[in-house]
């Protein structure tokens, strides 16, 4: 009878990323990630427990081969990596933890064996010894940083197939444990399949107005701290006038094509967030309406600059009108427009009353 399949990926990099970076954002990150390993699942693994930044899958009397368990790995880890790169090209926070993300890679040890179970309020676990096993191999001297490790247990059961697969490049490793002793195992680096990972798909940056309704202030904030209260909802829901609630997926940071909803105590509007390039040196955080009367791409920017010690804010406000009803109905996009930016003239005022925060109008 086969033996019980053990399968681990595990996000490389994890302690580092959590320990040295914010850990609100990080943790949502790796949730992510985390979630895109689960869901690339095609064989048939039962998951055992998530271990902060490993996945413990099992299948209990597998049948399979070498093969398939690469091409399991290798699924995963693809659209691992495909989730860094569209991260990366869509993120819009400049933390620690959204700047670093790219840098986390994974790694897979393999083992087969008998296993038992225990079960805690209807939840089967696998325990044993060769449980305590693969977490210990996770620990060892090879130099790659991504890799599958396959114990020689699992190998030999699968000798049939290493024929098969000698594009693969076996290595050999041996590492002690402390009460296992010496355990032999084959890695194969996972480095060659980079070159598969899809590039994302472009950001078109929205077309922007050559003079759009602008007013400017100045923070007692560093311009990340000001970002922060811009771009995160939780915070930005303590500050926004008029505003009784923010509707959006609070397991994921906000990147370029987030949606969220602002509830009022009348009515609701729908925006996406949204970039541009304002030129070096600059923080920039957009929202664009969905639904703005008589014109389209209504987009709202606040572009960051540093200021001494203090940010300056721009808040900057962007619109195509409507052909030729638009065009002449143009005055009431304006005064609706400059209706929005008092709003927020406003909400800044209460952001400065609720929170201490010192605030100076520039210019008008």
């Amino acid at each position: 009878m086969p033996k019980s399949l053990l399968f681990i990926p595990d996000i490389t990099g994890f302690t580092e990323f959590v320990n040295n970076t914010e850990i609100e954002h990080g943790q949502h990150i790796i949730s992510e990630l985390l979630e895109k390993i689960i869901d690339s699942n095609e064989i048939g693994l039962e998951v055992s427990e998530i271990e902060g930044d490993a996945v413990l899958f099992y299948k209990v009397d597998h049948k399979s081969g070498l093969k398939e368990v690469y091409n399991q790995a290798r699924k995963i880890f693809l659209n691992f990596h495909s989730h860094l790169k569209l991260y990366e090209s869509q993120r819009i926070c400049q933390c620690g933890a959204c700047s670093s993300a790219s840098k986390l890679s994974l790694k897979f040890v393999v083992h087969s064996a008998d296993i038992g179970f225990t079960t805690v309020k209807n939840h089967k676990k696998p325990f044993g010894s060769d449980i305590v096993l693969l977490h210990r191999l996770l620990k060892n001297n090879i130099s790659y940083e991504e890799y599958i490790l396959f114990t020689d247990q699992y190998l030999q059961e699968n000798q049939n197939e290493l024929e098969e697969l000698t594009a693969l490049k076996f290595e050999n490793g041996t590492d002690e444990y402390e009460n296992i002793g010496l355990v032999n195992y084959s890695f194969v680096s996972l480095a060659d399949l980079y070159s598969e990972v899809p590039e994302p798909p472009p950001v078109v940056l929205p077309e922007k107005m050559r003079d759009p309704i602008a007013e400017e202030y100045v923070f007692d904030l560093s311009p990340p701290e000001a970002y922060e209260y811009l771009s995160n909802f939780d915070l930005k829901i303590q500050w926004s006038k008029g505003v009784t609630e923010f509707k959006y997926d609070k397991g994921k940071v906000n990147r370029i094509g987030t949606k969220h909803i602002c509830v009022f105590e009348k009515g609701s509007a729908e925006f996406e967030s949204v970039t541009n390039d304002f030129g070096k040196g600059k923080l920039v955080y957009g929202e664009k309406l969905k639904k703005f009367p008589l014109a389209t791409d209504f987009t709202i920017y606040f572009i960051l600059s540093a200021i001494d010690d203090k940010t300056k804010i721009r808040v900057e406000i962007h619109y195509k009108p409507l052909p030729v009803i638009g065009w002449l109905l143009k005055p009431i996009i304006l005064m609706n427009a400059k209706k929005i930016n008092q709003i927020f003239i406003n909400s800044f005022s209460k952001l400065k009353r609720s929170n201490n925060i010192e605030l100076s109008e520039v210019t008008s």
